[in-house]
């Protein structure tokens, strides 16, 4: 009976640590996917829909920038009035924190946003100041759950996706876990479900509905974040979107954020 124990244990080892292996094997092809050495996306729209299905659209001007040292990120909203001249930026610091900062015309001031206020909500919307960073392989420990999954809505249709938990490596990540649903062909991310910190309940959806082809990159042009907990919703729709087109370095700044 004890040599029997023992084998089932070791199979059991065996098989956890091939899929772990797995895992990082899935999670390291979507990192290594060809990446944009710039974008640009004026005209793109932020809809915040509330949980009684009241609608405030948002219209916004989105710029990122992909150097070695980190990911770059300026947004700046145009429409409506109430939020109109309100900046965004985000810069990147490979292995460790970004420096976000977001600049509020009515008190024509810049608010530097602290590590421990990264769960806080990035213009009401339901995306956090966490959500708008960029993740690196490193961040995050990966085990293989299941593969041919499929997802319901007909966007997706024909697709065959596996499913990874990830973990965050530091401590101030507000999600316990988040499950990302990996498209088999293309090893592209079309879905996470993020996982509440204080509760381990799903709190969060982040829906990537419209990923596009563009000089050779995929580009996710259209996201929706579905919030259970509040039952809110926004939906990132990137219009006129150009990769590689020379941006400089000055539009990712702090004098930009604050002229």
């Amino acid at each position: 009976m004890k040599k029997i124990l023992m084998m089932a244990l070791g199979f059991a080892l065996v098989a956890s640590a091939f899929a772990d292996t797995k895992g990082d094997e899935i999670a390291r092809k979507y990192f290594d996917l060809k990446k944009a050495d710039d974008t640009k996306a004026p005209g793109s729209v932020m809809t915040l829909i509330d949980k009684n299905g009241v609608k405030k659209v948002r219209k916004l001007d989105v710029f990122y920038q992909d150097k070695p040292e980190g990911k770059n990120a300026y947004m700046v909203f145009n429409e409506p009035a109430d939020v109109s001249g309100t900046k965004f930026l985000t810069l990147g610091h490979k292995g460790a924190d970004s420096d976000q900062r977001l600049y509020l015309p009515a008190l024509k001031k810049t608010r530097k946003i602290s590590s421990s206020g990264k769960d806080g909500e990035f213009v009401n919307s339901d995306l956090w100041y966490y959500d708008l960073e960029e993740r690196y392989f490193e961040d995050n420990t990966y085990t293989f759950l299941s593969g041919d999954e499929t997802l319901t809505d007909k966007v997706f249709d024909g697709m065959k996706f596996n499913k990874i938990e990830m973990k965050a490596v530091k401590s101030d990540c507000p999600y316990a876990k988040t499950v990302a649903w990996v498209n088999e062909d293309n090893n592209f991310i079309y879905r996470m479900d993020c996982f509440d910190k204080k509760d381990a309940a799903l709190l969060k959806t982040i829906l990537f509905a419209r990923v596009e082809p563009i000089k050779g990159i995929l580009v996710p042009t259209q996201m929706i974040v579905t919030n259970h907990k509040k039952g809110s919703k926004t939906l990132m729709q990137l219009n006129n979107v150009e990769v590689n087109a020379g941006l400089q370095n000055d539009v990712f700044s702090i004098k930009n954020l604050e002229q």
